[in-house]
C-alpha cells in the first residue's frame, strides 16, 4: 500500500534511527527504499544492514552525485510499487503512528495528500513545534485549490516531505519543473501536487524535522536563488489566481 522512499546524502549518523522509524510503524503495509547519492562517509555500511530485511524492496547506490533531492525523488517515484508514497527524509523520523493515521485518510477516493504537524529536533535533540504551524491545532479535509489559497498561497506550510504522504498516481499529472529548483522545489510540488483533489492535516504531532543550519542553505539565501525561486512561484500562483496583486503587494 505504502511506498517508503529514503534518499541518503550523508547522514549515516540519523540514518539507523531513521530507518528504524518506519520499519517500526503499527502500519505494517509498507516497502521502504533506500536510495543513496554518493555518499561520502559511512552510509554504506549502516545501510547495508537492512540488505536482507523482508520490508527492504530496493537499494541503490549512485555511482555519481545527482546534486538534487528531487532527481532522487523521481527516482524513487519510479521504484514505488505502492498506491501512496512517503519522502522519508534520511535525518528525521517519525512517530509509530505515522502511518496508521494518515492511510485511512485515502479511503477518500479525492485525496491526494495527507500531512501531519511536524515537530523540530536540533542535534541536540531539542523539541518545538514548526513555527509556521503553531497556529494549526485542530484536523481538517479541505479541497486542494481551496487549500492552496488558504495555506499554500502565503508560505509552504507542508513543512516538511518526511510529514506526508501521496497518491502516487498523480504525481505523473504535474509539471516536472521543480526538480530544476534548489530551495523551493517541494513547494512547487505541493502545490501542483494539491491541484489534483483534496488534502488532509493531521493536528497530531507525528513527525520529526532536523534542522540543519548548512552552509547549502546560506549559499542560496546568499545567492538570490532562494528568492527568485519565491519569485517564481508567487508568479505562478498569481497566473493561476489563487491570490489577487494590489499596488505591489501579494494578497489572497
Amino acid at each position: 500500500m505504502v511506498s517508503v522512499i529514503i534518499p541518503n546524502y550523508n547522514h549515516a549518523r540519523y540514518l539507523d534511527a531513521r530507518i528504524q522509524s518506519i520499519l517500526n510503524q503499527s502500519y505494517r503495509d509498507f516497502e521502504i527504499i533506500i536510495l543513496d547519492d554518493c555518499s561520502t562517509d559511512n552510509s554504506k555500511e549502516v545501510i547495508e544492514k537492512y540488505r536482507d530485511n523482508e520490508f527492504v524492496t530496493h537499494i541503490v547506490y549512485n555511482e555519481h552525485n545527482s546534486g538534487s533531492t528531487f532527481k532522487q525523488w523521481e527516482k524513487g517515484f519510479e521504484l514505488a510499487k505502492g498506491e501512496l508514497v512517503c519522502i522519508a527524509e534520511s535525518d528525521d523520523c517519525c512517530d509509530i503512528h505515522f502511518l496508521e493515521t494518515l492511510v485511512p485518510q485515502f479511503k477518500n477516493k479525492k485525496m491526494v495528500l495527507a500531512f501531519s504537524r511536524s515537530m523540530q529536533i536540533s542535534d541536540k535533540e531539542e523539541l518545538g513545534v514548526f513555527p509556521s504551524q503553531r497556529k494549526m491545532n485542530s484536523c481538517f479535509e479541505m479541497d486542494g485549490k481551496k487549500f492552496i489559497e488558504n495555506f499554500l498561497s502565503k508560505v509552504n506550510i507542508v513543512v516538511n516531505a518526511s510529514s506526508a504522504l501521496i497518491r502516487k498516481g498523480f504525481i505523473e499529472n504535474i509539471p516536472q519543473d521543480y526538480y530544476s529548483y534548489r530551495g523551493c522545489g517541494d513547494w512547487l510540488f505541493w502545490i501542483y501536487i494539491a491541484e489534483q483533489g483534496d488534502v488532509y492535516y493531521e493536528a497530531k504531532s507525528l513527525n520529526y524535522f532536523r534542522q540543519h543550519f548548512s552552509n547549502t542553505t546560506k549559499k542560496l539565501f546568499k545567492s538570490g536563488n532562494n528568492s527568485r525561486e519565491v519569485h517564481h512561484i508567487y508568479e505562478y500562483l498569481n497566473n493561476k489566481k489563487y491570490f489577487k496583486r494590489f499596488r505591489g503587494t501579494w494578497f489572497r
